[in-house]
């Protein structure tokens, strides 16, 4: 009975053609990937591209980072991260220290957010500003890790005359199984003894 029925199958198929030109477009999209559904991350950063065909993945088995993207990530990234409004500078760090990974939180809140300033902010005796004059991607690691490079000016006022100060940072960039993530900074601007080089 099953084998009458599918031997009937078979024949209309092939005596309808326009079924037959569905269901092999049907194959053909679930084949290439068009019907594989999306993440069930929800977006919060810029959008990830895909590694290029050809791209070998890293030794340790992470996927390569374009660079471009890497870029796009720390500029995203410095808006929370460089965020010294008071009402909401507090907010905006927690939510950009999520996008470094736990070996790099020490080293950011030492060189960009130490706890006196954090404070100094919260409160209003502090006043500053973080303005990007450059972010562009300066290496390309064997592990697929892209060095991002930040310039600009961050301008600090804590008395009657601001101060504004040069800065220079490069930030690490790599992705994990969630994403990209910051995993390493190195303050140009003034090498401290807690941040690391790569």
């Amino acid at each position: 009975m099953v084998y009458e029925l599918a031997r009937a199958a078979i024949q209309r198929l092939f005596q309808d053609k326009i079924l037959m030109g569905l269901i092999i477009v049907l194959v053909l999209a679930i084949l290439v990937g068009g019907f594989g559904g999306g993440s069930d991350r929800a977006p919060t950063g810029p959008k990830e591209a895909a590694a290029p065909p050809a791209a070998a993945p890293a030794p340790d088995g992470q996927q390569p980072v374009d660079s471009k993207l890497a870029s796009d990530f720390i500029k995203w990234w410095l808006t929370g991260a460089m965020d010294f409004n008071a009402a909401t500078a507090q907010k905006s760090h927690a939510d950009a220290l999520a996008w470094i990974t736990a070996d790099t939180v020490q080293a950011f809140q030492a060189n960009f957010w130490p706890p006196e300033l954090a404070e100094g902010i919260s409160s209003g005796r502090v006043t500053a500003s973080f303005t990007p004059s450059s972010v562009q991607p300066v290496a390309v690691n064997p592990d697929g890790s892209v060095v991002v490079a930040v310039a600009g000016s961050l301008m600090m006022q804590q008395g009657p005359r601001p101060a504004v100060h040069q800065f220079v940072a490069d930030f690490l960039v790599r992705r994990d199984q969630d994403g990209l993530r910051v995993a390493g900074v190195y303050n140009r601007t003034v090498a401290s003894a807690g941040s690391s080089v790569y």
